[in-house]
């Protein structure tokens, strides 16, 4: 006959583990070493007294990392063709936008004070002092001004003749600062259709999988499938929302400066005009003082 007593111990041993200092851990814990501490104690929970499943965490912090938790290579090589063709896509619209930012840069068209300057100069009839301004600017407003200022403005033919011409070289101007726009436009508006077209074919092949597995179906396969095929709208998004606000902002700049070309237009037209208001406050003033006198 076997021993109760024994019995019981050894079947409370087999129970309760221990750990590596051979003090008796929680009930339902694992000697693994996934589950010690440092010291080699086992890893309870505080709320419920029991002992932590390592792989448990480990899954639940791998779900908690979601897309940011892997590399960028890794993500985009896990998305497939779609998301190396996202990547090449993202890569096109952060050299157009540098691109644009130089060009801005060196056109000035981010320093348009000047326009309130060649105004005062052009109503009281310096315009040698608006040319000089316009000189020192390399705004396009500034050179389609300094050329319409050796246009002549005498008559109403003059200034209309002026006119369509100001107005050509200024359409030819917009058109540069236009170029490259519309590739940051496509990659904005492609970019998350590609995303979701990822997704769906992500999908279909997530389905046949199970199609395939009949009635062995693991609910890993599918749940994998669908994350991988999310994955792809995802990197769609991140490359759509920065080309869109990137899109918008220069959208934004080149209205300013299409603004300021009109504004310059108008002053240098018109000069003439400005002139002899100028000339006739000045006139009116005049003879303000001598009837005063």
């Amino acid at each position: 006959m076997s021993d109760p007593v024994n019995s019981s111990a050894a079947s409370t041993d087999a129970q309760t583990p221990l750990s590596s200092d051979g003090a008796l851990a929680p009930v339902g814990a694992d000697t693994a070493t996934g589950n010690l501490n440092a010291d080699g104690s086992v890893m309870v929970d505080p709320n419920t007294g029991l002992a932590v499943d390592a792989s448990a965490t480990t899954q639940s912090n791998g779900m908690l990392d979601g897309f940011v938790g892997l590399p960028v290579i890794e993500q985009v090589d896990r998305a497939g063709v779609v998301g190396w063709v996202l990547a090449a896509m993202a890569l096109i619209g952060l050299v157009v936008f540098f691109y644009k930012l130089v060009g801005f840069l060196r056109r000035g068209v981010f320093a348009d004070g000047f326009v309130k300057d060649v105004e005062r100069h052009l109503s009281s009839g310096d315009e040698e002092q608006a040319a000089e301004v316009l000189a020192r600017r390399r705004h396009p407003a500034a050179r389609i001004g300094l050329s319409g200022m050796t246009l002549p403005v005498s008559s109403a033919d003059d200034r209309e003749a002026a006119s369509d011409l100001i107005a050509a070289r200024a359409r030819k101007e917009i058109d540069g600062l236009n170029g490259g726009l519309r590739i940051m436009s496509a990659i904005a508006v492609l970019s998350p259709l590609l995303g979701l077209l990822g997704t769906v074919m992500g999908m279909i092949e997530a389905f046949q999988r199970m199609e395939g597995a009949g009635s062995r179906i693991d609910p890993s396969v599918l749940s994998g499938g669908i994350w991988l095929a999310l994955l792809t709208t995802a990197i769609g998004l991140v490359v759509a929302i920065p080309a869109t606000a990137f899109h918008m902002w220069m959208q934004g700049v080149i209205s300013r400066a299409a603004a300021t070309m009109e504004d310059v237009c108008t002053l240098v037209v018109n000069r003439g005009e400005l002139a002899q208001k100028a000339l006739h406050r000045v006139s009116n003033v005049s003879e303000l003082r001598h009837a005063a006198e």
